[in-house]
């Protein structure tokens, strides 16, 4: 998405988090905030958004990406943007050139001003470490100067320890605890590795720290973004649910193939768009080597290529693409020793591509996966490199997946619950905080619908070797007489269920809880099905 932010879309309850921590300061109350989430899910453009939307008296922003990792480019920025920001609010010449701004600023600001010429000093001594530190001291220095306050972000902060200076994150933690002017904004596309440097190297500070994790758009919201983008071009139900699940609700992806679809809608002069034109805007951004989407996918594998052992690494990428979920299907799919896995497998996850929930290993943007297993895969393979063979093959691919979700959503949702009690296998899963060990189940049958004046739900009677779980199933609310039926139901048998399952969609009657944790019955709402369908490769359910 562009800076200007007109197409900004959502993040309303992030963006009044940060405005009210902007306010808070100024009252004397500080709470730092981390924005943690995914790739491409919209972080840096919220940020961006926030800052071309605050308009505070006496607040100083400073923004500074860290992804490049260099320090010299780190050292200009902190330095530029704090005098440039400066020089907007006090009307002076705004200059893009550092030397400039410390001259027209040295009157107004002196101290802060000798202070900076004499981190650059250090810098050409190759003083990294004392420069680093000036840097750090430069927030407080200037508010102490000026009496505004300072707001700074920064984004990607993990690559702080990429810097030629030792022990970053001690340094920056000091600093933090004595500047009580300046509100800290970290942000980080690598939440594993964020949370860890929060909780270990900044710890004194963790509870400082209020850790915001940014998620996809959920149903509603993409929905909405969906309609926004395609500017009054209809589009179907079914179609905007496909592609929800299709991009995992990433506002990135959901702009660009819009985008797509709005310049293809023109060039066809079609109103609304139908199968034929969405397939034709996902080969062209997905599918084509110059695609806007697929190149964001080429620059991570060359990023992972440009490392040590790099065949290996793009191997077990498209073999966990297959539904190699674990350790030792990997190892058996490529022939290679666990160690060697792991080690790859480690990487993986500390850059933030792959997750683990379990002993099961799995994409964190869906939309990746697919574009590895379907189109990168899929390249290195070909024998007949003729082009319109493989966007033939694209295209039927894309089709069929379209109709599988389409047959998938159109199941009533105990056929789609049972569909995934057969995958269970053994395996144990974090599902909204709480593990679960989830059987093999040699038996699954629906029992006839409980229907009452009072009462409605599907029932699931699961078996396996020793036990029998029991399962009702309700797409709509569940209040405690349903649990009073569940209860019934249970005791019906001789065998007793080893478990009493609840999974339901919109809400649960606080009564109802109570008496189903009472009665210690496991309670899944749509957010646990949906981490399960994921792990499993199916469609989402979007309500």
């Amino acid at each position: 998405m562009n800076d200007s932010r007109q197409d900004f879309f959502g993040r309303t309850a992030t963006l009044e988090l940060l405005k009210k921590r902007v306010l808070d300061i100024k009252e004397g109350y500080r709470q730092n905030i981390a924005i943690l989430g995914n790739r491409y899910i919209g972080k840096t453009a919220l940020l961006h958004h926030f800052l071309s939307n605050l308009d505070e008296e006496n607040v100083t922003t400073i923004y500074l990406d860290i992804e490049n990792k260099d320090f010299r480019l780190f050292l200009e920025k902190f330095t530029g943007r704090l005098l440039y920001n400066y020089s907007i609010s006090q009307q002076l010449p705004a200059h893009e050139d550092v030397d400039l701004l410390l001259e027209t600023t040295k009157d107004s600001i002196p101290h802060t001003v000798q202070v900076i010429r004499k981190i650059y000093k250090d810098y050409q001594a190759k003083k990294m470490s004392t420069c680093f530190l000036g840097l750090l001291a430069l927030p407080e220095i200037f508010t102490n100067e000026t009496g505004r306050f300072c707001v700074l972000i920064l984004d990607e902060f993990q690559h702080l320890e990429e810097f030629p200076v030792p022990n970053v994150f001690q340094h920056l933690g000091k600093k933090i605890m004595t500047q009580k002017r300046c509100l800290y904004v970290v942000a980080s596309s690598c939440p594993a590795t964020a949370k860890k440097i929060l909780s270990e190297k900044l710890f004194l500070l963790f509870g400082n720290f209020e850790v915001v994790a940014l998620e996809p758009f959920d149903p509603h919201t993409s929905r909405q973004f969906i309609e926004t983008a395609l500017q009054q071009i209809e589009i179907n139900g079914s179609l905007q649910d496909f592609l929800v699940d299709f991009t995992a609700g990433y506002p990135l992806y959901l702009h660009l193939i819009c985008v797509e679809l709005v310049r293809l809608s023109m060039v066809h002069q079609q109103r609304e768009i139908f199968i034929p034109l969405l397939a034709k805007a996902a080969e062209n951004v997905i599918f084509n080597r110059w695609g806007a989407i697929s190149r964001h996918f080429e620059l991570i594998v060359g990023e992972l290529a440009s490392i040590k052992s790099s065949r290996i690494m793009t191997a077990v990428l498209m073999a966990l693409a297959n539904d190699c979920h674990k350790t030792e299907e990997v190892c058996a799919a490529l022939g290679l020793g666990k160690a060697q896995v792991n080690s790859k497998i480690n990487r993986l996850m500390e850059a933030g591509f792959i997750a683990k929930n379990g002993n099961f290993y799995y994409f964190r943007d869906k939309l990746f996966k697919y574009w590895t297993k379907y189109v990168f895969q899929e390249r290195l393979r070909y024998i007949n490199l003729e082009p319109e063979r493989r966007r033939e093959q694209f295209q039927k691919e894309f089709c069929r997946l379209m109709e599988g979700f389409k047959i998938n959503t159109c199941k009533d949702l105990s056929s789609r619950i049972i569909e995934l009690l057969h995958c269970f296998d053994h395996e144990a899963f974090d599902l909204n905080g709480r593990k679960y060990k989830l059987p093999l189940f040699r038996e699954i049958v629906a029992l006839p619908k409980t229907q009452t004046q009072d009462c409605s739900l599907d029932m699931i009677k699961a078996s396996t070797i020793d036990d029998v779980w029991l399962i009702a199933v309700k797409d709509k609310n569940v209040s405690e007489a349903e649990i009073n039926t569940l209860l019934e139901e249970s005791r019906k048998d001789i065998q007793k269920p080893q478990r009493c399952l609840l999974i339901f969609m919109k809400t649960l009657d606080e009564n109802a809880r109570l008496r189903a944790m009472q009665e210690r019955f496991w309670i899944w709402s749509e957010k646990e099905i949906n981490t399960l369908l994921t792990l499993f490769n199916k469609p989402s359910i979007a309500r």
